[in-house]
């Protein structure tokens, strides 16, 4: 009798060793041989699901995607709240987006390097979009909770504060510790 494949399962199976790869070697390493090596299958296994590079890391990026929006999901909105509760609450939903711990710290090198190469590669076009707009929505929420005067304003600002950070925290350009980002993001949201 022939054996049973669980699909999605081997999907993300594969979209975990691109992501991998990608975080400790970069998206050029994001090969068919290094992925399905990573992942224990044989490359013809990876090409059924995923039928070039690009789409083996769009598979990724929306891989870590899939871990801060379950993360997100725990941090549900207090409802218009005044005060402290809907500014913890702002505070726990960016730090799930930012680099404060190993996880994140992965999840913000692939992010960061597809955003960085969508600009000369149309095919991660579409994720980054969709990234953007999400991050947008998130923000705008759980600044709409706080009572901003302008929310869609004040999130054009926190993403930018967000993608400077992620990005001195995983390069040489700024190597920011974890303890000084949340100084960073406690100042930002405590004069909102």
């Amino acid at each position: 009798m022939p054996v049973q494949v669980d699909a999605d399962q081997r999907r993300r199976i594969v979209a975990e060793a691109a992501l991998r790869l990608a975080v400790d070697e970069g998206l050029a390493s994001v090969t068919f041989r290094k992925v399905a090596a990573a992942a224990g299958l044989n490359i013809g296994s990876v090409r059924h699901y995923f039928p070039d590079h690009e789409s083996l890391v769009v598979a990724a990026v929306t891989e870590a995607g899939d871990h801060m929006g379950r993360r997100l999901a725990l941090h549900p909105a207090p409802g218009r709240a005044a005060g402290d509760a809907a500014r913890k609450h702002l505070f726990d939903v960016v730090a799930e987006l930012i680099p404060l711990d190993d996880e994140k710290h992965r999840e913000a090198i692939i992010l960061m390097e597809v955003i960085a190469a969508s600009r000369m590669n149309s095919a991660f076009e579409p994720v980054v979009r969709q990234m953007a707009t999400d991050l947008n929505a998130v923000l705008v929420d759980a600044l709409e909770q706080i009572g901003v005067a302008d929310p869609r304003q004040e999130a054009v600002r926190l993403a930018a504060l967000i993608s400077g950070l992620s990005l001195n925290a995983i390069t040489p350009h700024g190597s920011l510790d974890r303890a000084t980002i949340r100084a960073v993001l406690h100042g930002h949201i405590a004069a909102l």
